[in-house]
């Protein structure tokens, strides 16, 4: 098994229903479903465009996007790119914004976050840049949405699920555990 250096968690967010923004949770709850209060909370969900080469659209499918984990320095290239000064944690609709864990985006799938707390996420891979991410980096920054999309290919942060529930507060660590 190798294991990557501790990553420190500098932010964790939910995004609940309704709301326009992600707002802070101190401490992010996990329990089996994903971040509770989050609007990708849920074992299951229904399938969209990401799965339309499998399913239909609208199957009910396991949920592997419960939780999307953005890394520090891969942002602060995006950010770069985008001429703005950064991407802080919350803005991309991340759950947890780590700091410490350069190439995130590119871990293989079924790596495992083991967080100081307890809890641990498998990751699923990439969470491809969307047009939903953009708009809220654009209502920020004033940069164009699509600008968001083309600057974060490969660096916007990955998807996973919980594995084990737990807590994860800023301040907590992240072991980056892979085969």
């Amino acid at each position: 098994m190798i294991v990557h250096p501790t990553a420190a968690v500098i932010g964790c967010h939910v995004w609940p229903a309704g709301s326009g923004v992600p707002i802070a949770a101190d401490p992010l709850v996990l329990d089996w479903g994903g971040p509770v209060g989050d609007r990708h909370h849920g074992l299951t969900m229904r399938a969209g465009s990401r799965q339309s080469r499998y399913v239909a659209k609208g199957t009910e499918v396991r949920n592997h996007r419960q939780v999307s984990i953005v890394e520090e320095s891969e942002l602060d290239e995006v950010a770069a790119s985008l001429g703005i000064a950064s991407i802080g944690p919350g803005l991309v609709a991340d759950n947890i914004y780590l700091s410490g864990a350069a190439g995130l985006t590119a871990l293989p799938p079924m790596t495992r976050l083991v967080f100081s707390s307890g809890a641990v996420v498998v990751l699923g891979g990439e969470n491809d840049p969307c047009a939903i991410t953009g708009r809220l980096v654009a209502a920020v920054h004033g940069t164009a949405p699509s600008a968001f999309t083309r600057a974060a290919a490969g660096k916007r942060g990955v998807t996973g699920w919980v594995e084990c529930p737990g807590e994860i507060r800023p301040g907590d660590t992240a072991e980056i555990r892979g085969k």
